[in-house]
């Protein structure tokens, strides 16, 4: 299996488009706008601050697009509109996302009028590291079995994502792990997994544990291994029936099984990975009042929009959400 590096594939085919096609586009970096430019009810620029110091002001002719992501890592706003998770979204809770998803586009955008849809609906990835809220340090299908720190089983893990999420928030320090062999793990010739890192490198990280045997696998994690054994017997045996999961589960793949060691965990916990609201738009990207009436001369594409996805989004969903309303947005500002 080929590593990979997720999410840049289209953006560098994008910025090889504007260089191939010399198209009159220029990006100001480290510049994050403070608010929208109305006048006479429409939107008709932005204000900005550079990194040295410097105000800027830049007027559209046509109109100003919003593409500033959602509020992961905002954790204010997080707490604010959460209808899903207890308001327990603390600092303890960390976002896959990067640290500058904190819902900007969405507050300059209501204070420029727009109405907000689906604000309560925040999506939590279950699988992801303690630390640091990333996704990358994964070695094993995520559908292999979950186990908390006292060796047991506690969820299907073939669930929903929300259902997963809630389900790992219950378990001690919100920690659990995910166990797999060495038969079952995602890595590539050189020894990298699907994130592309050196799976030797986590293990020195200890973000992901090796052991012979299940006694030792439960001494590294500090779990009592009398679970874990048993734990792990009651799911190989499933794996040969199929039949009469205690938690439901209809089926045990192939890369699920747990034929024998090495075996391997990796820690887990659930982060924030997406938030499903946000500014209401139309079939034509036009950012809406909250009478549901066009805000001239703004549009909004990606996170940043809201009752695209309902309450759980489907994983990659995003990716053409993103993408498609995007290009609407060019075109209607662009006629």
């Amino acid at each position: 299996m080929a590593a990979f590096s997720p999410r840049v594939g289209y953006i560098d085919t994008y910025l090889d488009l504007i260089k191939g096609e010399k198209l009159p586009i220029s990006f100001m970096m480290s510049t994050p706008a403070s608010s929208l430019i109305t006048k006479d009810g429409a939107v008709v620029g932005v204000k900005a601050s550079g990194p040295d110091g410097k105000d800027y002001t830049l007027y559209a002719s046509k109109g100003v697009i919003l593409a500033t992501g959602g509020f992961s890592a905002n954790v204010k706003m997080r707490n604010q509109y959460d209808e899903i998770w207890d308001k327990k979204l603390d600092n303890q809770v960390k976002t896959t996302n990067m640290p500058a998803i904190t819902g900007d586009g969405i507050n300059m955008a209501v204070k420029a009028g727009a109405g907000l849809k689906d604000m309560g609906y925040i999506q939590l990835l279950p699988t992801t590291d303690p630390a640091t809220g990333a996704t990358n340090h994964k070695i094993v299908e995520s559908t292999n079995i979950y186990v908390n720190k006292q060796g047991n089983r506690f969820v299907n893990e073939q669930g929903r994502r929300d259902v997963l999420a809630k389900a790992a928030l219950a378990q001690p320090d919100h920690v659990f792990y995910v166990i797999g062999t060495e038969q079952t793990l995602l890595k590539d010739k050189e020894g990298r997994g699907p994130y592309g890192i050196l799976i030797s490198d986590l293990l020195k990280q200890k973000k992901a544990f090796k052991a012979d045997t299940l006694d030792e696998l439960a001494k590294k994690l500090g779990m009592n291994p009398d679970n874990l054994k048993r734990t792990v017997a009651k799911w190989n045996e499933f794996c040969k029936t199929q039949k009469g999961d205690e938690f439901g589960r209809m089926s045990c793949e192939e890369g699920n099984k747990l034929p024998g060691g090495p075996y391997y965990a990796s820690v887990m916990t659930p982060s924030v990975h997406h938030t499903m609201g946000g500014v209401t738009i139309d079939e034509d990207t036009r950012v809406l009042d909250k009478n549901g009436r066009p805000i001239r001369g703004l549009y909004a594409a990606g996170e940043i929009t809201g009752g695209i996805h309902g309450t759980n989004r489907v994983g990659c969903n995003a990716v053409p959400d993103a993408l498609i309303f995007g290009t609407i947005a060019g075109r209607e500002v662009g006629k």
